[in-house]
């Protein structure tokens, strides 16, 4: 039977993992099974031994490290011997989940925001634009003017290069509660598989006062909302 502390670190909402002292993973919780969906293990074992303390006992450190749509403020790495090296990662509360709302918000179409993004960001520019659209999505309510903002910071990034795909569908499996009500969630994804994103921090901020969420990765950028109507 597991210890009420084993209890508390398998459900704990940051992630925490062991590696042997050739990095091989020895343990980890539900939330770290998760994160190794973004980062690998190898990474995140390099981590810990940058942030390890000089000789035997805890070092935490205050950090700002993002992979996919977690940031993380604050690391634990501790080893009590040469054979094992524990890591504790601490998620930035804010960003856990986004603060989806229905203030301000204008019912609008989000083919005819994206072309009307994409001809004023990519005309002239040469690239080839491959579309795949689910004809089905209805129209929604957004705040138009920072979601076109944020749209057009990102086809900004991809403006060197040859071919970009625009892909619009639901999030299969996946709501949102809003006010003790369930919606669908919309994703946009931008995606040029040798283009990597270079402002990340940038979009993040745009999605946080557009309040709809945003995933910066090598390859791709992924914009999730609820489809409010």
């Amino acid at each position: 039977m597991q210890t009420l502390i084993e209890s508390f670190s398998e459900f704990d909402l940051n992630p925490f993992m062991i590696f042997s002292c050739e990095g091989k993973l020895l343990h980890y919780n539900q939330e770290g099974e998760y994160l190794f969906s973004f980062v690998s293990p190898k990474d995140l074992y390099e981590l810990a031994l940058n942030y390890a303390p000089k000789s035997f006992g805890m070092r935490s450190s205050h950090i700002n490290i993002r992979y996919d749509r977690y940031t993380f403020c604050a690391l634990l790495v501790g080893y009590q011997d040469d054979e094992r090296i524990a890591l504790r990662l601490y998620k930035e509360m804010t960003n856990i989940t986004n603060n989806f709302g229905k203030e301000n918000l204008t019912l609008t179409n989000i083919f005819t925001l994206l072309e009307l993004s994409k001809n004023s960001v990519l005309v002239n520019k040469g690239v080839l634009i491959c579309e795949l659209y689910d004809p089905t999505i209805p129209e929604m309510k957004l705040q138009v003017e920072k979601f076109l903002k944020l749209l057009n910071k990102i086809f900004a990034e991809y403006t060197d290069t040859k071919m970009i795909e625009i892909r619009v569908s639901l999030k299969i499996g996946k709501n949102i509660l809003i006010e003790g009500k369930s919606y669908p969630v919309c994703n946009i994804t931008i995606s040029n598989r040798e283009l990597s994103v270079k402002n990340g921090d940038i979009f993040y901020s745009l999605a946080k006062e557009a309040n709809v969420l945003v995933i910066a990765k090598k390859g791709k950028t992924v914009i999730e909302f609820p489809i409010i109507s």
